[in-house]
């Protein structure tokens, strides 16, 4: 059995009497334009194999994409939910032999059999078991799952065992943003994604569909719709599921997956007629600090641009990492979480990112990007260069909008994730730049300046002494 990547939830399948095609979205961007797939992609809609069955998900136009659909032939036997409004479309488009299946239905197409398994979304929606002679493969799309005994018990009776799961792994929640609720990190919704995982036991894994980013006017939403990225997610799995090292798979448009005689073999950009072309994942990084307002250093002193990038430098790459080197115990609770610092600075004239990682024996600053990254922070070249040199103080920096950070560290242990406690982990800023001690700079500096200024003119205040 072979699975091609066509790009997020869409995929070829193609088992060894039968070719299938789920979910197909073939044009970007969709979603009336509200999407994109991400990592962006090329499709040779010329070269995209005949097939004998399409199925859909449910109705969501990142999965219902009446636009493929209608250049799609109108001969192909259909698949989809007991859902009217699905079938109606379809009907229109011109497909004649529509199944409506109920969840947990077995479909044969010779050899082959496909089930639908079920979810707990308000929408009618299903994942689908494919099965042939090669091995099982669960496409778990977008459906809200609890692996409990029934449905262990439902899978342990059908097939000896499931030996390629595309799994279920991101909690959207771009709404709680919209809607005025909390914007923490879903621990324990991303628990259970990981626990049902650990009770499956299958061969290989990889994170489905949520493979889109927004786009035009909506694409503010990436900042917040996306609590975890592939990679940390990836790394998450191998901790539940130590048996599983190896056979985890990130997979981008065009990867394949092959199962032969229970085993999976990944093979990456394999397929012809879809190819990933850039990877623009980091648009997807998680930042809602960051909503709103783009953070802008307005370089309030006028300090030139070399200076500051010069003198951030210098503090980021040597003098915070022999500041972490020299203090261990001061760090101890940061080592044993072993959190990833991600720190972005806005210069007046763009960005620069650096990361520190917590887990190497000798911690030192790498410029770019961790997406393994679980603590973040943010700051203006301006303001870290005013706290350097007594400058400015705290108040200013975090008043002003200059300072913003956020969390999301946890332990993934076989028995679940473990938090720690709040406020567990001040930023190394903080420690290296500890308020009262800024603030009493700062106000030296502030008395010597307007000292300097007052000795230097005539007073143009009224005399106040004795009332007069």
């Amino acid at each position: 059995m072979d699975i091609h990547m066509i790009g997020h939830a869409s995929i070829f399948v193609k088992t060894e009497d039968c070719s299938i095609l789920m979910d197909p979205v073939l044009w970007d961007p969709h979603q009336q334009g509200l999407f994109d797939i991400c990592p962006r992609r090329e499709i040779l809609h010329d070269r995209i194999p005949a097939c004998d069955l399409l199925i859909i998900s449910h109705r969501h136009q990142d999965h219902f994409d009446l636009r493929s659909l209608a250049f799609l032939p109108k001969d192909l036997e259909v698949i989809i939910p007991k859902d009217a409004v699905m079938e109606e479309c379809l009907r229109r488009l011109g497909y004649t032999t529509i199944n409506t299946l109920e969840d947990f239905s077995e479909f044969k197409v010779g050899s082959t059999t496909i089930t639908t398994t079920a979810s707990q979304n308000r929408v009618p929606e299903f994942g689908v078991i494919f099965a042939d002679r090669s091995g099982v493969f669960w496409n778990q799309v977008d459906t809200v799952v609890d692996v409990d005994p029934a449905l262990l018990r439902f899978i342990n009776t059908r097939y000896t065992s499931l030996d390629f799961l595309l799994a279920t792994w991101q909690q959207m929640i771009e709404l709680s943003y919209q809607q005025h609720q909390p914007l923490s990190f879903p621990y324990q919704d991303y628990q259970r994604l990981l626990t049902n995982i650990s009770k499956l036991r299958p061969g290989a894994v990889a994170p489905g569909a949520n493979g889109f980013k927004y786009m035009g006017h909506a694409s503010w939403l990436n900042r917040v719709v996306f609590p975890t990225t592939r990679e940390r997610f990836c790394e998450d799995v191998k901790l539940v599921c130590p048996d599983l090292d190896g056979k985890i798979f990130a997979l981008d448009p065009g990867d394949v997956v092959t199962i032969d005689d229970r085993q999976c073999a990944y093979s990456r950009q394999a397929c012809n007629y879809v190819r990933t072309v850039y990877d623009d994942r980091e648009e997807l990084d998680f930042q809602p600090v960051n909503v709103g307002t783009d953070m802008i250093d307005h370089n309030p002193d006028n300090v030139p641009i070399d200076k500051l990038e010069s003198v951030v430098s210098e503090e980021v790459e040597t003098a915070i990492p022999a500041f972490i080197n020299g203090r261990p115990f001061t760090f101890t609770e940061h080592r044993q979480w072993k959190v990833i610092y991600q720190l972005e600075v806005a210069f007046p004239n763009g960005r620069k990112k650096w990361f520190i990682d917590f887990s190497a024996r000798n911690v030192h600053a790498e410029p770019g990007r961790n997406p393994l990254a679980n603590y973040f922070v943010c700051i203006t070249a301006s303001s870290l260069v005013g706290l350097l040199e007594g400058k400015t103080d705290w108040d200013y920096v975090m008043l002003g909008g200059d300072y913003r950070r956020y969390a999301k560290v946890y332990a993934v242990t076989p028995f679940g994730i473990i938090r720690p406690r709040a406020n567990l982990f001040p930023d190394i800023l903080e420690l290296k730049f500890p308020y009262q001690y800024v603030l009493k700079r700062f106000l030296e500096h502030e008395t010597e300046k307007w000292l300097g200024t007052a000795l230097g003119a005539e007073s143009v205040l009224p005399a106040i002494a004795g009332g007069k």
